[in-house]
């Protein structure tokens, strides 16, 4: 549904749709301006114009009526079309962008009846309503832009990942690396997983996000391992819920292991509590195939959730992940400490790895060695860094090729 990003561009003047057309599609103007017309006592009547970041066509696209309207260019315009095959898709997951879409369109039809164009309607809304609408129309023009942003970014090569160092708090050897996603946007330069991945769950695209990002991460490995002598080295990569709805998961994970000529032993998966809770009879399967082949499970964030000793139990759970909220403040909040010490004593007596994370000061992993915890990582290590970054600073070259 995804695979290609299509853009159209007209010029000034040019008729993008006519009053009586079929309404098999809606547009996001990515550049430029249009003009909406309508006839007016047998005379063309301009009635408002949709810029930059706006949508237009979207009634005739969901009520599969004629136009009734007719749109055209008042300049060069480029426009992301929406077309109807993907609205019946969306349809029939029941996907949340169409659930914006239907509440313009309702919103629109409860204040002018359905009979009057939209800007003509304007004049009669109350600040309130017209607001509102802003605001709806808002945020379905954000998740459409990430919507095929991603799939640019897919396509180009926008996507990169970076690696955080995971330390034996011994030594401050490097034990392994978390893969962590970030997006090299064109226009709004380096995002944070936080800032696009949401949408990517709601759209399914987080599936093929999912699997490029393990796929990257097992071709950086060699280079990465290169930077630590720890005995047992490994890289951690993250699954998403998405992810877990599909039993060809484990399949996937396997193939890419072969494809990359990689251990399936230096493979860590981290998830969380909430993650295995939405699809728990089919991670139990995926787990269980996984853990075959010699992978190994990573339970993250442990502690933010009264559940999560129950996944220890029910999961083949191989290291837990403390999570930074408790960590970061055990030498000024006794209940914190209390927290990481019994969770690293249930560890060790589960035969576990513990991870503590949000180590930013010596003290903090001082303690935490004294507690008995293994590894940790934060900021006191290393924040994440791209590849080459972590490269020239373990190895004091000054490139990438230089260690290749």
């Amino acid at each position: 549904m995804f695979d290609e990003l299509v853009r159209e561009t007209f010029t000034k003047g040019h008729t993008i749709f006519e009053v009586g057309d079929e309404g098999d599609c809606a547009y996001l103007v990515e550049e430029g301006e249009v003009e909406i017309v309508v006839m007016d006592q047998g005379k063309e009547c301009c009635i408002g114009l949709i810029g930059k970041g706006e949508i237009f066509g979207e009634v005739s696209l969901i009520d599969q009526q004629p136009r009734t309207a007719t749109v055209r260019a008042t300049d060069k315009v480029v426009l992301v079309p929406f077309a109807r095959d993907l609205m019946d898709s969306l349809l029939n997951d029941s996907d949340p962008i169409l659930r914006d879409f239907l509440k313009i369109i309702l919103e629109r039809f409860r204040i002018n009846g359905g009979s009057m164009p939209a800007a003509a309607a304007n004049a009669e809304e109350s600040s309130l309503q017209a607001n509102h609408r802003s605001v709806l129309k808002g945020a379905v023009t954000q998740k459409i832009s990430l919507m095929h942003g991603i799939s640019r970014a897919l396509m180009h090569d926008e996507f990169q990942l970076h690696y955080q160092p995971i330390c034996n708090l011994s030594d401050g050897q490097i034990a392994g690396f978390e893969a962590l996603i970030r997006w090299n946007h064109p226009i709004d330069g380096l995002m944070a997983p936080v800032d696009f991945l949401w949408i990517a769950e709601q759209t399914g695209q987080i599936r093929e996000i999912g699997l490029w990002t393990l796929d990257r991460a097992c071709k950086d490995w060699p280079t990465l391992k290169r930077l630590t002598e720890y005995e047992e080295p490994f890289i951690s990569v993250h699954l998403s819920a998405a992810q877990l709805n599909n039993e060809m998961l484990a399949e996937d994970v396997v193939s890419i292991l072969l494809r990359n000529e990689m251990a399936p032993s230096e493979l860590k998966l981290e998830l969380t509590e909430t993650v295995i809770a939405s699809h728990p009879e089919i991670a139990k399967k995926i787990f269980k195939r996984l853990i075959e082949v010699g992978s190994s499970l990573a339970l993250d964030n442990f502690g933010t959730d009264l559940s999560d000793l129950k996944q220890l139990q029910k999961y083949p759970i191989a290291t837990m992940k403390i999570d930074r909220e408790f960590v970061s403040h055990i030498l000024q909040s006794p209940q914190n400490l209390e927290i990481v010490r019994s969770s690293i004593a249930l560890a060790q007596s589960l035969d576990m790895d513990v991870v503590a994370e949000g180590v930013e000061s010596a003290e903090v992993k001082d303690e935490l060695h004294k507690l008995g915890c293994g590894l940790g990582q934060g900021w006191y290590f290393g924040r994440p860094s791209t590849l080459q970054d972590l490269v020239i600073r373990y190895t004091k070259t000054d490139t990438l090729e230089d260690i290749l």
